[in-house]
């Protein structure tokens, strides 16, 4: 029987604004289109994207540390 256990931990464009405390529009337009930022996992569409919250997370980390 096969787990989903990479869905479990997901975050969206959303979910990725709230931990950073901006808008959606900003995660789109700007943060996702930097060559460092991680790669989505799941594309449903153009609009519906999905990062692991691991991959995000450590991006994140490594971007205050470097501050």
């Amino acid at each position: 029987m096969a787990t989903h256990t990479d869905t479990a931990a997901r975050v969206d464009t959303a979910g990725i604004a709230a931990m950073l405390g901006c808008t959606r529009a900003h995660v789109t337009d700007r943060l996702t289109k930097r060559p460092d930022f991680p790669k989505p996992f799941i594309n449903v569409s153009q609009k519906m994207r999905y990062w692991r919250l691991g991959d995000v997370q450590a991006f994140l980390q490594g971007k205050r540390g470097t501050r």
